[in-house]
């Protein structure tokens, strides 16, 4: 690696190297943004539905999964919002010496806020609001992996204005176009010479843009089929806070103590989702999902920590060697009456980390959830929706080889949500 200091050389001691390597691992952070696992709740009968979308135009927020369906969407005016509680908990285990850690994480709140309005029949333009990116993970901070992460807090909040067109009875078309906002905070330390020097690391204006498109059939009141892509979006984070903590004041001066601000591209994937549903029954309809994530791009990752005063930077690469993977997902809705709907849902979501390659930031295994919902639908023009959901994750062993840390993993979360929609015919 690198190191400038006005064109001085920097000798590095042995403990230095330490915190040198540890820093090349920076950009292990930003795969929260990208999730080792995405946050598929944007929606919340769609979650009660194992996460299901594709053909579902109940309301607005099917503006997030398949613009498409906007123009189906069965009200001149329709305005859906709704919150989620996502509680993780991740243990770990060295399995040669038996230590052990566990993640004291605060509760997820991912959000969404969707509206549409059809200035006529055959079309419809909206705008969401939806986090579909994020993670909230805390470690202890004596924990064996502590030089690597205590503590991660990131959010992306996707904004997409969105116009469809029906040409016919059975067969539309969408796109939206995707501003995507993130927020990042980061915490670490690392131990030199006796001495616990803590890293923060704060952005709150990294920003990407991308778009998503669809079309939908539905060529009789039972069937139904729904095709969706989401482009990637490379989320630029420019002039993000760095703070050190605990420095010697005889390194203090030194690359990388001596700089304050950080940036860096965070991509995030595209999505190509194809699903299908069937009324079996006339009060039971059965939905399916297929949707394929690109995370080959997601090669490695560049950071740079810099001081414009003293011109003075530091910049690492850290490899991440994901692989594309391939979700499954499957839901099914019985109308018990007029007022009240059942759902059930179960969904695989398969992990694109490598075991060489995972990371503490963003514990990912492969994971399988169970669902189930109701959804209660007033003659104002109101419905509302609960869900909840246990995940389990597959244990893995774990042995990364940039941070020389291994051992056994367990994930386990548990997910509720609360929805309203409001349709005006």
């Amino acid at each position: 690696m690198l190191f400038l200091l006005k064109g001085i050389k920097y000798k590095r001691t042995k403990n230095m190297k330490k915190i040198f390597l540890t820093l090349a691992l920076i950009g292990l952070s930003s795969s929260a943004f990208a999730g080792g696992y995405r946050v598929a709740l944007q929606g919340v009968r769609q979650a009660a539905l194992g996460g299901t979308s594709a053909t579902q135009t109940h309301d607005a927020s099917v503006a997030f999964y398949n613009p498409a369906g906007l123009a189906f969407v069965e009200s001149k005016l329709s305005i859906a919002v709704g919150g989620f509680g996502v509680k993780t908990d991740v243990r770990w285990q060295d399995a040669t010496t038996l230590q052990k850690a566990k993640t004291d994480s605060k509760l997820g709140t991912p959000m969404y806020l969707a509206v549409s309005y059809k200035p006529a029949d055959d079309v419809a333009i909206g705008l969401s609001v939806t986090t579909p990116f994020g993670s909230s993970v805390t470690w202890p901070e004596d924990w064996q992996n502590k030089s690597n992460i205590t503590h991660i807090d990131l959010k992306a909040f996707n904004i997409q204005p969105t116009v469809a067109y029906r040409f016919n009875d059975w067969f539309s078309i969408g796109v939206g176009f995707i501003y995507s906002h993130g927020t990042a905070k980061l915490e670490r330390v690392q131990s030199v010479s006796g001495n616990d020097i803590k890293l923060k690391l704060e952005d709150k204006d990294a920003h990407g843009l991308g778009f998503n498109i669809g079309a939908m059939f539905k060529p009789s009141d039972k069937f139904g089929v729904g095709i969706a892509y989401r482009s990637n979006v490379d989320i630029s984070a420019n002039k993000g806070d760095v703070t050190w903590t605990g420095v010697p004041s005889g390194i203090a001066n030194n690359v990388p103590f001596n700089t304050d601000q950080w940036k860096t591209v965070l991509p995030l994937p595209s999505e190509f989702t194809f699903g299908m549903s069937y009324k079996v029954l006339p009060k039971l309809e059965i939905f399916g999902d297929i949707v394929w994530q690109n995370w080959t791009r997601y090669k490695s990752l560049d950071i740079t920590l810099y001081n414009d005063a003293s011109n003075t930077f530091y910049t690492s690469t850290s490899t991440k060697n994901w692989k594309d993977n391939t979700l499954l997902r499957f839901g099914a809705e019985y109308t018990f009456s007029d007022m009240i709907t059942g759902r059930v849902g179960y969904y695989h979501d398969k992990s694109p980390v490598p075991a060489s390659y995972w990371s503490s930031e963003t514990p990912s295994a492969n994971l399988n959830s169970v669902s189930a919902g109701l959804g209660f639908k007033f003659s104002s023009g109101f419905n509302l929706d609960l869900f909840g959901s246990y995940v389990q994750g597959d244990e893995r062993h774990v042995n990364n080889i940039q941070q020389n840390f291994s051992g056994d993993v367990k994930l386990r979360a548990i997910n509720f949500g609360l929805g309203v929609s409001y349709n005006l015919k």
